[in-house]
């Protein structure tokens, strides 16, 4: 059997830089099959994508992919641990995934070693931790402070993609996964705010060029024509945010996921002061809470995430196909160890993980001023020769 190259993504959207990676696998494993386990509606950061679902799977598959499908949203809005625990987890039990690409600016042995002490801390590195933790920063940069101290070279740490690779690593050993590591070295600035000819591309600078107006450069930097609709702009749900925000309980607001040391008090205040998203952010944002944190607690708020629900939904129950590559893969889903859905409609209805995907489609839709009912018009892409058609998966 061929080897198959599994990736945690968002393609929000997908990029040159994507597409390089791609090619690197191949590079090293030529006749690796790839399988893109990407997010739905919103991202990782508490953001809606620009783009639907459906559109960002298209050009995964026009780019060289075999496979994209969605991963729930009460893993795909989460901190990074829950991010890639809910990915790995999804592709293993796909039960034919062999491998994890994932971008790293370090070699892995070093990545292995700091994933091992983080799974089984020494007492050097747990005093380390409370230190940095007690100077009143936030828990990824106390971490990443704490591992540089005891492995050395503590800037390495605290890289954007060496700590989701560091996630990565943690859920195959955490969750036992046979998932071989394959890491990516990635070159350029990937969070670069401004595009430039010279280097790989961000997907934050594709966004703010597309978003502006400049939709040459940011379709230069995609290699493809970006959709002009439909969009959901990043600020298009503000003003339902600040209503939620305004409306809810300080109780209620407390239950949500990593709103703790009365962070729903300030929240609530924060809420009334401000008139968007960004503003509220800013006025949240200290040492301790980080902005991307801060983020995704406005989305676990609008999408009624609290954290009970995601204690008692701690392991995916499903994956939804987005699409797929002719003479591909498909054969191999009926053999998955996880439920794979097609059709929205076919879906278990009191599966709650359903729910809040449906929720999120809703959301998404009111944002792009779309009609409701998008998790269910949205068909699976499928490649053929020439052409992105509409097809479900064979039965």
């Amino acid at each position: 059997m061929h080897p198959v190259v599994g990736i945690i993504c968002e393609y929000d959207p997908f990029h040159r830089g994507h597409a390089h990676q791609f090619a690197l696998i191949r590079q090293k494993l030529p006749e690796a099959r790839i399988v893109c386990l990407m997010s739905g509606c919103f991202t990782q950061r508490g953001m809606p994508a620009v783009h639907t679902p459906r559109t960002r799977a298209e050009a995964a598959l026009k780019a060289g992919a075999d496979l994209v499908l969605e991963m729930p949203c009460a893993f795909s809005v989460r901190d990074a641990e829950h991010f890639a625990l809910g990915g790995v987890e999804i592709l293993t039990r796909l039960g034919f995934v062999t491998h994890l690409s994932f971008g790293a600016e370090d070699d892995t042995a070093l990545l292995e070693e700091a994933a091992a002490l983080l799974e089984s801390p020494t007492p050097a590195f747990t005093d380390a931790l409370k230190e940095a933790l007690d100077a009143g920063g936030s828990f990824a940069a106390g971490q990443g402070q704490a591992l540089g101290r005891v492995l050395g070279d503590e800037e390495r740490f605290s890289r954007p993609n060496n700590i989701l690779a560091l996630c990565y690593l943690r859920a195959i050993k955490r969750l036992h996964s046979p998932l071989i590591p394959l890491p990516v070295i990635r070159r350029g600035d990937y969070h670069a705010a401004e595009l430039s000819r010279n280097e790989w591309p961000s997907a934050s600078a594709i966004r703010k060029a597309f978003l502006a107006g400049e939709t040459a450069s940011a379709d230069e930097a995609c290699g493809y024509a970006l959709p002009r609709s439909p969009v959901c702009a990043p600020d298009a749900l503000d003003r339902l945010l600040l209503w939620k925000l305004r409306t809810a309980s300080a109780d209620a607001l407390s239950l949500l996921p990593d709103c703790t040391e009365g962070l729903e008090n300030r929240l609530k205040s924060c809420a009334a002061q401000a008139s968007t998203r960004e503003e509220l952010l800013s006025l949240l944002k200290t040492r301790r809470y980080a902005h991307t944190r801060l983020s995704r607690l406005c989305t676990h708020a609008l999408l009624d995430m609290d954290a009970a629900f995601l204690k008692a939904n701690a392991h995916p129950s499903y994956v939804r196909l987005l699409g797929f590559r002719r003479g591909g893969l498909t054969a191999l889903l009926r053999q998955s160890g996880i439920p794979v859905i097609s059709k929205a409609a076919d879906a278990d209805a009191s599966d709650l993980l359903l729910a809040l995907d449906l929720r999120a489609y809703e959301l998404w839709a009111l944002g792009a001023g779309l009609p409701s009912g998008l998790m269910y018009t949205q068909g699976v892409a499928v490649l053929s020769t020439n052409h992105i058609a509409m097809e479900e998966i064979p039965r």
